[in-house]
Protein backbone atom coordinates (compact mmCIF):
# COMPACT_ATOMS: atom_id res chain seq x y z
CA UNK A 1 0.00 0.00 0.00
CA UNK A 2 1.60 3.29 -1.07
CA UNK A 3 2.20 5.80 1.77
CA UNK A 4 -0.04 8.49 2.66
CA UNK A 5 -0.22 11.47 0.03
CA UNK A 6 1.00 8.86 -2.18
CA UNK A 7 -1.54 7.36 -4.93
CA UNK A 8 0.42 4.76 -7.09
CA UNK A 9 -1.95 3.26 -9.59
CA UNK A 10 0.35 0.51 -10.57
CA UNK A 11 3.88 -1.36 -9.71
CA UNK A 12 6.16 -3.54 -11.34
CA UNK A 13 8.38 -6.54 -9.48
CA UNK A 14 12.08 -7.00 -11.50
CA UNK A 15 14.07 -9.78 -10.63
CA UNK A 16 18.11 -9.26 -11.35
CA UNK A 17 20.23 -12.16 -10.47
CA UNK A 18 22.06 -10.58 -7.43
CA UNK A 19 22.19 -6.20 -6.40
CA UNK A 20 25.53 -6.21 -8.38
CA UNK A 21 23.86 -6.55 -11.56
CA UNK A 22 20.87 -3.49 -10.38
CA UNK A 23 23.59 -1.61 -9.16
CA UNK A 24 25.23 -1.65 -12.93
CA UNK A 25 22.24 -1.43 -14.42
CA UNK A 26 21.29 1.93 -12.71
CA UNK A 27 25.02 3.14 -12.96
CA UNK A 28 25.04 2.61 -16.91
CA UNK A 29 24.87 5.48 -18.83
CA UNK A 30 22.81 4.69 -21.16
CA UNK A 31 20.22 3.33 -18.40
CA UNK A 32 20.87 6.94 -17.67
CA UNK A 33 19.78 8.63 -21.01
CA UNK A 34 16.91 6.64 -20.98
CA UNK A 35 15.35 6.67 -17.31
CA UNK A 36 14.69 11.06 -17.59
CA UNK A 37 11.99 9.36 -19.86
CA UNK A 38 10.23 8.09 -16.94
CA UNK A 39 11.45 10.94 -15.16
CA UNK A 40 9.70 13.02 -17.35
CA UNK A 41 6.44 10.82 -17.89
CA UNK A 42 5.43 9.22 -14.56
CA UNK A 43 4.16 12.03 -11.37
CA UNK A 44 6.11 9.63 -9.07
CA UNK A 45 8.42 6.69 -9.50
CA UNK A 46 10.21 4.45 -6.61
CA UNK A 47 12.88 2.64 -7.42
CA UNK A 48 13.68 0.24 -4.56
CA UNK A 49 15.93 -2.62 -3.89
CA UNK A 50 14.54 -5.22 -1.29
CA UNK A 51 15.73 -8.55 -0.79
CA UNK A 52 13.39 -11.54 -1.24
CA UNK A 53 11.61 -13.51 2.00
CA UNK A 54 13.23 -16.55 2.59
Amino acid sequence: MAEEGQSWDAVIVVRYPDRAAFSRMVADPDYQEVTRLRTEALTEAVLQAITPWS
